[in-house]
């Protein structure tokens, strides 16, 4: 707990005239927060004020979450459906204002890739090149299986007390769980996975392994994975409550295709899959030849930003394999398609 923010609370409490006896009350109660470098909450009122809600909305949130959420599902790459539940607007601030000025300031492991500054699926696949044979795993319902009161122990971890680690937990969560499109859901994730990474990194390092975790896609590489570290694997993920999707399990060996979080190492060096390039390299070599509106007419596509699209998958190719002639044929080719449509 630095000095000067304890002299900060001294000097505001002061200046609002409350008696001696009470400051030292005030400062021992705000310590703990002080000392996680979280800003002290003292009481419900006080928590609406910082969130910028009014005691009321501020309970109607807690306890009638379902109302600011909206439902959807999305298509997963490999088949099926993927439930998002997407917080509205006032939601989200709330949400916003609690990862930057609490989540934050919460350690997590740097074996965790994914959701954090500097980190990217690239790095991610990068650090398994090279590697002889790969374990890849995935964590089944990733975010669900995060309940209410882990996400509340966590708002207890930073010295909050139980009524108001109470109430940011349940802005966190939707239903008794961590929900896939909270803003807070993310950072969440990692501080709760934080033990089972540092688990699992102690483990892979005592047998020369390599081990990543970017969200719920759990990776292992080396020369040689043996059954009995297979086994402690799942059994530590196990027991930080969750569940491995054994449909999902794959072992590589060296002369197998490695993909890391949709990137292709196979070859030492991470690209894009050639599925991808290909289907993007064709929808641009039809938009190209046929014209936009043919080619969104025969593939049955209704989507009125479908350049901006294209060009996004292009920008992402790009930051893979920023030499790659194919790439930059694409790229060429949509820019000059979007030269046309802008003078007509």
């Amino acid at each position: 707990m630095s000095k000067s923010s304890v002299e900060k609370w001294e000097a505001y409490f002061s200046d609002l005239g409350i008696n001696q006896d009470y400051i030292r009350e005030y400062i021992d109660y705000a310590g703990p927060m002080l000392r996680a470098g979280v800003p002290p909450i003292f009481e419900d009122v006080h928590l609406s004020l910082l969130i910028g809600r009014d005691l009321g909305t501020l309970y109607a949130m807690v306890f009638g979450t379902g109302k600011f959420y909206r439902s959807f599902t999305i298509r997963k790459r490999r088949g099926g459906k993927r439930l998002i539940q997407s917080p509205y607007p006032s939601m989200l601030e709330c949400q916003k204002w609690i990862s930057e000025h609490i989540l934050q300031k919460s350690q997590v492991s740097r074996c965790a890739t994914g959701f954090r500054r500097n980190q990217s699926i690239l790095r991610n696949a990068s650090l398994h090149c090279k590697r002889d044979v790969l374990l890849k795993l995935d964590i089944k319902d990733f975010f669900p299986s995060i309940s209410v009161n882990r996400v509340i122990d966590i708002f207890n971890s930073f010295g909050f007390p139980p009524n108001i680690s109470f109430l940011l937990g349940r802005l966190c969560t939707l239903n008794g769980r961590l929900p896939q499109g909270a803003a807070t859901s993310p950072i969440v994730s990692n501080i709760i996975c934080k033990q089972m990474d540092d688990r699992l990194y102690s483990l892979c390092l005592s047998k020369n392994l390599r081990y990543t975790r970017y969200a719920d896609d759990i990776a292992i590489s080396g020369v040689q994975i043996e059954v009995g570290t297979n086994y402690l694997i799942r059994e530590i993920i196990n027991a930080e409550g969750f569940l491995i999707n054994e449909e999902k399990t794959r072992i590589c060996g060296p002369r197998d295709k490695k993909i890391v979080t949709g990137l292709d190492i196979t070859a030492g060096k991470p690209r894009l899959t050639r599925s991808y390039r290909r289907e993007l390299q064709r929808d641009v070599y039809f938009v190209w030849s046929a014209g936009l509106a043919s080619h969104l007419s025969k593939r049955k596509i209704f989507n009125p930003n479908y350049m901006e699209h294209l060009q996004g998958k292009i920008a992402f190719w790009e930051s893979i394999e920023p030499e790659s002639a194919q790439m930059k044929k694409c790229k060429d080719r949509v820019s000059k398609i979007r030269r046309l449509m802008n003078k007509m």
